[in-house]
């Protein structure tokens, strides 16, 4: 086949990736943080206990992380209290902070970007802003802060993070 007999629509490269770095910053707001320590017994079967009791009061969990000796997970704002009376019975230690956001920032093989990760936490932590938790996925990492910090880092990390791509 002869190349220049082709259409020049037909030779053209597709992009077919993301452009890499961060592409977004998005926060998720209507969250409480779930954590429950020093589960009795086994710890596998009292984390199960604890997942039950959840699940049968009809409560969705997000974010779930085991911990050495329990766990901890997100629910929304509006099922702390459901969450609360639902663990009660197989939890003693347990603490709800509600009012939590998840920042995600959004980036194409984020774990392969030798140090974003860290940059990015960096930023996040000068501003004074506890996280409560930081999970990554391969696009993405997830950061649980206080929602009312929220809008302040959304703005800061697009500004600081998107605008120095550019």
């Amino acid at each position: 086949m002869n190349v220049a007999n082709l259409n020049p629509q037909q030779t053209q490269e597709t992009e077919f990736e993301k452009r890499r770095g961060i592409s977004r910053v998005e926060v998720r707001y209507g969250f409480a943080q779930v954590h429950i320590t020093n589960l009795d017994g086994e710890i596998q079967a009292a984390r199960l206990r604890v997942l039950k009791a959840v699940n049968e009061a009809g409560i969705s969990v997000d974010f779930l992380k085991l911990t050495p000796t329990g766990l901890s997970f997100l629910v929304t704002n509006s099922c702390a209290e459901g969450v609360a009376t639902a663990i009660q019975p197989v939890a003693s230690d347990s603490s709800i902070r509600p009012e939590r956001a998840i920042v995600l920032v959004h980036a194409v093989n984020i774990r392969d970007e030798e140090g974003l990760i860290g940059h990015i936490v960096r930023e996040v932590i000068e501003t004074g802003t506890t996280i409560d938790h930081i999970g990554d996925m391969h696009d993405r990492l997830l950061m649980i802060v206080s929602a009312k910090d929220a809008p302040r880092l959304e703005k800061l990390l697009a500004e600081k993070l998107l605008a120095g791509q550019e």
